[in-house]
């Protein structure tokens, strides 16, 4: 019985939504070359629900950007700067 109740209570913590982990990931951006691309990349980042912050810098062409993993995911943040005409990957 206490076997049960142990897998019952770490299946019910597993499946906790607030467990989400907050997380940080640096993408590298390419065609970032003007003053105005770093703010347009920014914009693009912070409307995806989830997003904490972003920093992004065109002197380094890399955005910063801390979400909540229960919200949104790397392939939206790699999406929406992309569709905004700076494709983006993870940095390494």
């Amino acid at each position: 019985m206490r076997k049960v109740t142990h897998i019952i209570l770490l299946t019910a913590l597993v499946a906790d939504p607030t467990l989400a982990a907050e997380r940080t990931v640096i993408l590298n951006v390419d065609n970032m070359s003007c003053p105005t691309c770093a703010p347009i990349v920014k914009k693009s980042l912070m409307r995806i629900e989830g997003v904490i912050g972003s920093e992004v810098s065109a002197e380094t062409n890399t955005a910063t950007v801390t979400f909540d993993d229960a919200k949104t995911n790397l392939s939206a943040l790699i999406e929406a700067a992309t569709d905004a005409g700076y494709p983006a990957r993870v940095a390494q």
